[in-house]
């Protein structure tokens, strides 16, 4: 406990410290701040607008009162000394509630919209043996104070004291120290993290400009004796950052209205490691020559510098063993915080966790909180994030969403922030974005991902680069697998590359890399008007050299008679099929392993026919390096190809090459979009459909259902 006994040098230095914070003020506030008798004179307050005090308050023989309760609103001190001890003397009318903040100031339109805010030394007509954080003596919304103490009831004096000395708070009622604090470290994060404060940068720090505030909640409140004391700045306390931490944050899947799964990872440092070693460049035919080996230590070392290690080069992000929770609520509603299981993390599946979270409400958003600690129990990290629940197939609600395909690290375009389309897409606030595969390459350079380790080394990397590590904290997200990233180009069941087999890759996918779920597709209906598919392109698949017929397939026959049954029992007006690889294209004449060639030309011409019976469907797609719109001749059905998303990745399409399939060709990077809406307040839904570049500029618009209705 600090001592109230303070050297008189000290209090000198103190006081012109104080003097210098309240140049700016005009004389009379300065001597007031530095008078504590001037506490409870009106002129030393002002209105949180610097207005002068309302006749709400009343100010006599020493006692500052809110007299009239309602009326009388906030008020606030002069800039003061952030570090200081002041005691008081308090009563209040029976069933008040009211509070004495400190340490206040604004924190942008970001929480509360910028209003006046601060740690509160919280009064309240409760019990005195209450340890909940919104009783007397708390730190309101974060610290409760101990049981045994002493609190004399409405209409009696009670006496408190604040001591902020740097990230140090203690608060006494009565003579006894009853809640302390410290305003640093995982422990106080984790507690913001859970208060109505997270998003106030350093909220419970002092800075320079810190006021004063007692507050009007709507209650007879009485203060009077004031005794504040500036105290000098305290010398830093350098404390011992520890993992593990959540560099990669959050990912979800599978979201429907009532249910969905959350993923994290714990890791050794809180961002990826920036400007580590390279990668030894390796020829494209020694790399075919390497992906014929089955050796992992070998196949790791030839791509590393000599005696350095994964957790070394560019970009790393080692886990490390701990132990996390999620905890969930509505929007707005924190009272509803419901709390899961820890799990415990370790390096058998890359220190991974996953929740399924069940019993949500349809079309709402929800707050996520990741606690991360030590395997013995010592909070370590903590990090919100957020998601929305697909709406009620009766609701008719506006809806914006997002595709995106083809990226990977080492051809991203916004440097060490990742790729650009991520804040182009959280610009537009989307419910939902369908990431429709190739979400990382393993058989491209820098490394390139023979083994198991080099593979998880990749999905670390790509996801704690900031742009896109926020985004998928922030979205509901389907996550669609393709070639690259289950194991190498046009792969199929059977095939290995370097020391991993097809079957591993698909593992590492499904039930490590990204929420799980026994079948990888999913129906969810998002509304009135729309019903999403997410299909998975490679789990079923027959092998690409197969003889082509009734048999070979892409789908398989269990998600394929899925996909038609339930598409025809659809009532949506848009049903949108999101397929990894092309159903329509037209495709490149070298390509083998998509509906839109010859290679599975059976069951591509099978799907075209079958879809275009029903009403309203079309396909978005993914795979392709370059952003088109097409129509197939035969059965009138529509595919959007969202591009890939970066133009560093564009490829494989030459600008010229338009055909009678394309009403929009454009061989560049970029997303898809499409949106809801209910023009002039009608029933009828439109969806527009829209390119992106990478930046979020529109290149394209398609109004459906007049699209359907366009020349062909």
């Amino acid at each position: 406990m600090l001592s109230r006994q303070v050297p008189l040098a000290t209090l000198v230095l103190s006081f012109v410290v104080s003097w210098q914070l309240l140049a700016q003020e005009s004389p009379s506030k300065q001597d007031a701040a530095l008078d504590s008798r001037s506490w409870s004179e009106r002129d030393f307050w002002q209105t949180t607008e610097g207005q002068a005090v309302s006749k709400g308050w009343e100010f006599s023989d020493g006692v500052v009162t809110l007299a009239v309760p309602g009326q009388g609103g906030n008020i606030v001190s002069p800039p003061l000394p952030s570090n200081f001890e002041l005691s008081w003397k308090w009563k209040i009318d029976k069933g008040v509630n009211g509070g004495l903040k400190y340490r206040v100031r604004r924190f942008g339109n970001e929480l509360f919209e910028n209003s006046y805010l601060g740690l509160e030394y919280q009064i309240i007509d409760n019990k005195s043996d209450s340890t909940s954080n919104t009783s007397t003596g708390s730190i309101y919304d974060l610290v409760g104070p101990k049981k045994d103490k002493t609190l004399y009831p409405p209409g009696e004096w009670n006496s408190s004291k604040i001591i902020a000395n740097g990230d140090h708070i203690e608060h006494y009622l009565n003579g006894e120290l009853v809640t302390s604090a410290t305003t640093s470290g995982p422990e106080w994060d984790t507690l913001i993290a859970f208060s109505k404060f997270y998003g106030g940068p350093e909220f419970g720090c002092g800075k320079d400009q810190d006021r004063f505030m007692l507050t009007d909640h709507g209650g007879r409140t009485f203060y009077k004796d004031f005794q504040y004391t500036p105290l000098p700045a305290p010398k830093p306390v350098e404390r011992v950052n520890y993992g593990p931490y959540l560099a990669n944050a959050t990912r979800n899947s599978w979201g429907n209205q009532t249910s969905i799964v959350v993923w994290t990872r714990t890791t050794r440092q809180p961002e990826m490691l920036k400007g580590g070693k390279s990668f030894q460049k390796i020829a494209a035919a020694e790399v075919s020559q390497l992906s014929k080996r089955r050796d992992a230590e070998e196949l790791q070392k030839v791509q590393l510098p000599p005696g350095a290690n994964l957790d070394e080069m560019n970009g790393a992000v080692p886990g490390e063993e701990g132990r996390v929770r999620l905890s969930y609520f509505p929007e707005e509603q924190r009272k509803q915080t419901k709390s899961l299981a820890w799990i415990d993390t370790n390096s058998e599946k890359d220190f991974t966790a996953q929740w399924k979270i069940e019993g949500l409400k349809p079309g709402t958003k929800y707050i996520t909180i990741i606690e991360a600690q030590t395997k013995d129990g010592k909070p370590s990290s903590v990090l919100r994030g957020s998601f929305v629940t697909a709406p009620l197939s009766t609701v008719a609600m506006p809806l914006r969403f997002c595709i995106t395909t083809c990226h990977d690290f080492i051809r991203r375009d916004d440097g060490d922030n990742g790729h650009k389309i991520y804040p182009a897409m959280k610009s537009l606030a989307p419910q939902f974005v369908v990431h429709a595969g190739d979400i990382e390459y393993y058989d491209k350079p820098d490394p390139w991902a023979l083994t198991i380790p080099l593979m998880r080394f990749k999905w670390g990397r790509i996801f704690a680069l900031p742009n896109n590590r926020d985004f998928y904290n922030n979205t509901t997200s389907y996550f669609i697998k393709d070639d690259h990233d289950t194991l190498a180009n046009d792969s199929w069941s059977g095939q290995t590359y370097g020391a991993v087999t097809f079957e591993e890759g698909v593992k590492l996918f499904n039930e490590e890399q990204f929420p799980s779920k026994p079948e990888r597709y999913q129906t969810v209906r998002w509304g009135k008007d729309v019903q999403l598919w997410i299909l998975e392109g490679r789990d079923y698949r027959s092998p690409n050299n197969a003889a082509d017929g009734p048999d070979k397939t892409i789908l398989g026959a269990k998600q394929k008679a899925w996909l038609l049954k339930t598409l025809n029992e659809s009532t949506a007006t848009f049903k949108l099929i999101c397929s990894p690889t092309p159903i329509i294209g037209p495709d490149r004449d070298n390509k083998k392993d998509n509906h839109a060639n010859d290679n599975f030309s059976y069951e591509g011409a099978e799907l075209r026919q079958a879809f275009s019976k029903i009403p309203g469907v079309m396909v978005l797609c993914g795979d392709r390096h370059w952003q088109y719109a097409s129509v197939d001749p035969q059965t009138q059905l529509w595919e959007f190809g969202c591009g890939p998303g970066s133009e560093k990745h564009e490829l494989g399409w030459k600008a010229g090459d338009t055909r009678p399939e394309h009403r929009f060709l454009r061989v560049q990077g970029g997303f898809l979009s499409g949106e809801v809406s209910y023009p002039d307040n009608q029933t009828a839904a439109t969806l527009t459909i829209r390119h992106h570049d990478v930046n979020g500029k529109s290149v394209s618009e398609f109004r459906f259902p007049d699209s359907f209705s366009l020349p062909k």
